[in-house]
């Protein structure tokens, strides 16, 4: 082989492997929208604390977030010393990365599972948070409200609910609380 075809074997195998990364990276964005979630966009960290500190959870909560990404929130309240904190994301890569650090951190109180949000049992839940988008929310408006129990609180980031009228605002985060069994 001269030296001009193995240049070119090289740059070939390059492209190569980047499209295949690249298809891999389009695939695992495009999971949750076949699911009917929402792509991965992380929330911002200061928008997290504010979500914590809104929900006012309390050691006994049980929270979940649906659709958790990188697990960011799930952390953050298992930190704040909830009980049972669930994150439940369809993306298999990230619920690693979340479980990763979730151990980083030595949280024992925390967990992830690779699931569809539409099919996880919500019924012991306390405290759902949410960042999701239009489409999503209108069908999680109904499983929320068919499934939480009384009392029970939604904590959404930026998107709100049609029909049900939020307990409080707090810029672009929205707080539901579920007033009646079903």
């Amino acid at each position: 082989m001269d030296y001009i075809t193995v240049v070119l074997s090289v740059i070939l195998a390059v492209l190569l492997i980047i499209n295949v990364l690249g298809f891999w990276w389009v695939v695992q964005l495009l999971i949750p929208l076949v699911h009917f979630g929402g792509p991965y966009v992380p929330t911002q960290n200061a928008h997290v604390d504010e979500m914590i500190r809104i929900a006012k959870l309390v050691a006994s909560d049980k929270v979940t977030d649906l659709g958790s990404g990188d697990g960011r929130i799930v952390i953050a309240a298992a930190e704040a010393g909830v009980a049972d904190a669930l994150g439940v994301e369809i993306n298999g890569a990230l619920v690693r990365l979340s479980q990763r650090s979730s151990n980083r951190l030595g949280l024992k109180n925390a967990r992830f599972v690779k699931e569809s949000f539409w099919k996880t049992n919500v019924s012991d839940r306390t405290v759902v948070f949410l960042y999701q988008v239009p489409y999503a929310m209108r069908k999680l408006e109904t499983k929320l409200q068919e499934e939480l129990p009384p009392g029970a609180r939604i904590v959404s980031n930026d998107f709100r609910f049609e029909n049900w009228k939020p307990s409080e605002e707090h810029g672009r985060i929205h707080v539901y609380v579920k007033t009646t069994p079903t």
